[in-house]
C-alpha cells in the first residue's frame, strides 16, 4: 500500500486525499497532534501543536567557524566549542545546522555538535539543500537527494538526542517536481513513524506560499520557513511589503495551524549589489519581533548571521561605496524604463581647456545585448552609452567622455547617469556600477559615492533599484551586536510580561 492509499485508507476519501480538502485540514487544525495512527502513521506530528518559539541563526558562511587545521581525514571540521560559544554569546537557542559544505558534516552533527549543544540547552534543526543545490561536490552528503533515507536517519538521530526538533530542505518550492505529494507522504510516514514530535519545515518564497501548495502537500509538513527578500522584487534593501507578506502567509498558514519562521538576510543574497545594510537588518529583526509578539510568526531564522568577522570586501573600486543600479531576477521592465542618479553641476567659465568626466563603470549580469545600456547624459542629452554586454568582463573599466560641446558657454547643467531600457525583460538580472568620478573643468559632489549626498536618485519599485550601495566595514561586527541585543530585549519584555512566581 503506498504512502496516499494509507491516507486515503483513513476514511477521507482517494479524491480527497489527492487534494488534502477540508476534512484533513480541519483534523489538521483542531489537533495535530491528536491523530490517530492507521496503516503505521500518525495524521501528523507532535510537534506542530506546541511548535516551540524560536531566535535561531542558519549556517555557517564559507569557512567560517572551522578548525584551523585539517584532521587526519583531511577535512576542516567545525570547530564546535566555538560556535557554541558564539551562539550562547549571541542569544540563539535555535541553530539550524547545514549538511552541504563538507563531506563531515553529518558526522560532525552526530559526534560533536548535537551533544555539545543539548549541553549548551541550543535546539538544533538539520538543514538539506534539494536536488537543484545538489551539484558538483557540494552535496548533503552521506544520503544527498535520498530524502527517505535522510528522514530515517535525522529521525533516528532525533531519539537519541532530543534537541534535535526539526529538519528542513532549502529552495523547497523550486524543486516541487522532486517532491511529488506522493514522495513527500513516505517522507513524512517515515520520519514519523519513528520520532512523531519531530518536525519538518520546508524554505519557501513569499509567492510559493499558497492554497495551492498547502492543499497538496500541507498535510506532510509541520510549519513553514519563509526567507524575505522582498519577493517578487528579490532584494535586501527595501522592507516595505514585509508586513503584508507576513499578514497574507500568517494567516493561511492558521488555517491549517503551521507556524510560520521568519528568515530574515544577515549576509549578502546571491546576485545582488552588496550586503544588506547594519539598518536593512535592524528594521528587518524589529518588525520580525514586533510580529512574534503579536503572534504571527513562531520566530526569527538568522540567515548566515556573522559569527566572526571575515573580511567582506565591497564591490567598489575604492573606498566602500560605489553608484549601483540593480534589476533582479524575474522582474518585467518596458522599454524605456530608467534608473538614474543625477546631480546639477556649475561648469567653471574660465576653463582653459576640454570639459571632461573620466569615470570606472563595471556590469554584472547574463551580458545579452540589445536590452539594459548604460547612458551618460547632460541635460535631456546622451553624451555616452555602452550596452551592459559590450564587454564580457565583470571589471571595472575606465572610460573618459569630452563633455565640452556640451557645456560650453553653459553656468548649469544637469548631469546624469542612467540604465535605460532598450527593450523589455522578463527575466534578465543585471548590476550596474559606476565609482570614481574626476570632473576637469567642473566640481562634483561625491565623485566617489562614499556617502549619500550630492545625487538626486530615481528608480521604480517594479523595475529596479538605484541606490549608493556602500559596505560598512564593521558590518558583520555591526549586525551580531544589533541582533544579540534585540534577541535579549526581546526575551526581557516577555519576562517583564509575565507574572511573578509566588505573587
Amino acid at each position: 500500500m503506498s504512502s496516499l492509499e494509507r491516507w486515503a485508507s483513513r476514511g477521507v476519501g482517494w479524491m480527497a486525499v489527492l487534494v488534502l480538502t477540508s476534512l484533513v485540514f480541519i483534523a489538521t487544525v483542531t489537533g495535530r497532534a491528536e491523530g490517530e495512527e492507521s496503516g503505521g502513521m500518525s495524521m501528523a506530528t507532535e510537534w506542530a501543536g506546541s511548535a516551540p518559539k524560536v531566535l535561531a541563526a542558519y549556517a555557517l558562511r564559507a569557512g567560517e567557524m572551522r578548525e584551523p587545521a585539517p584532521r587526519g581525514d583531511g577535512y576542516l571540521h567545525l570547530d564546535t566549542p566555538r560556535l557554541i560559544s558564539r551562539l550562547k554569546e549571541l542569544g540563539i537557542d535555535t541553530y539550524f545546522y547545514l549538511v552541504w559544505r563538507s563531506p563531515v558534516d553529518w558526522d560532525d552533527l552526530k559526534d560533536e555538535f548535537l551533544p555539545a549543544a543539548r549541553e549548551a540547552g541550543i535546539n538544533v534543526v538539520v538543514y538539506l539543500v534539494p536536488p537543484s543545490e545538489s551539484t558538483g561536490e557540494l552535496k548533503s552528503y552521506p544520503y544527498t537527494t535520498d530524502y527517505i533515507a535522510w528522514a530515517k536517519a535525522i529521525a533516528e538521530l532525533s531519539l537519541r538526542y532530543p534537541n534535535l526538533i526539526a529538519w528542513a530542505i532549502d529552495d523547497f518550492d523550486g524543486n516541487l517536481s522532486y517532491f511529488t505529494p506522493e514522495y513527500m507522504a513516505t517522507m513524512a510516514e517515515t520520519a514519523r513513524n519513528i520520532n512523531p514530535r519531530l518536525g519538518f519545515l520546508p524554505l519557501l518564497y513569499a509567492t510559493a506560499v499558497t492554497q495551492q501548495f498547502l492543499s497538496t502537500r500541507g498535510a506532510f509538513i509541520d510549519g513553514v520557513i519563509v526567507a524575505y527578500r522582498d519577493d517578487p522584487y528579490r532584494n535586501t534593501q527595501r522592507l516595505s511589503s514585509m508586513q503584508g507578506q507576513i499578514d497574507r502567509i500568517s494567516a493561511l498558514l492558521n488555517q491549517y495551524g503551521l507556524p510560520l519562521y521568519w528568515m530574515i538576510y544577515a549576509s549578502q543574497l546571491s546576485r545582488t549589489p552588496a550586503p544588506p545594510s547594519v539598518k536593512y537588518v535592524e528594521k528587518a529583526v524589529s518588525l520580525a519581533l514586533d510580529n512574534m509578539r503579536m503572534g504571527k510568526i513562531d520566530g526569527i531564522v538568522m540567515y548566515q548571521l556573522p559569527l566572526e568577522q571575515i573580511s567582506e570586501p565591497s564591490p567598489a573600486i575604492t573606498g566602500r561605496g560605489y553608484l549601483s543600479f540593480f534589476i533582479p531576477p524575474n522582474t518585467v521592465t518596458r522599454q524605456g524604463d530608467v534608473l538614474s542618479a543625477s546631480q546639477t553641476i556649475c561648469p567653471n567659465e574660465n576653463w582653459p581647456g576640454n570639459y571632461t568626466l573620466m569615470f570606472y563603470t563595471r556590469d554584472v549580469g547574463p551580458n545579452t545585448g540589445g536590452y539594459h545600456v548604460k547612458q551618460l547624459l547632460v541635460d535631456d542629452t546622451v553624451v555616452w552609452e555602452s550596452d551592459v554586454a559590450a564587454t564580457a568582463s565583470t571589471d571595472w573599466q575606465l572610460v573618459t567622455v569630452n563633455l565640452t560641446p556640451y557645456l560650453a558657454g553653459k553656468s548649469r547643467a544637469r548631469l546624469t547617469f542612467r540604465l535605460y531600457e532598450k527593450k523589455g525583460v522578463s527575466n534578465y538580472w543585471q548590476i550596474v556600477g559606476f565609482d570614481c568620478l574626476v570632473a576637469q573643468g567642473f566640481t562634483l559632489v561625491n565623485p566617489d559615492f562614499e556617502d549619500a549626498v550630492g545625487w538626486e536618485l530615481t528608480d521604480e519599485r517594479a523595475f529596479g533599484i538605484a541606490e549608493i550601495a556602500w559596505v560598512d566595514p564593521q558590518r558583520e561586527a555591526k549586525v551580531a551586536e544589533m541582533v544579540a541585543g534585540a534577541f535579549s530585549s526581546y526575551r526581557a519584555s516577555l519576562s517583564a510580561a509575565s507574572p511573578i512566581s509566588g505573587q
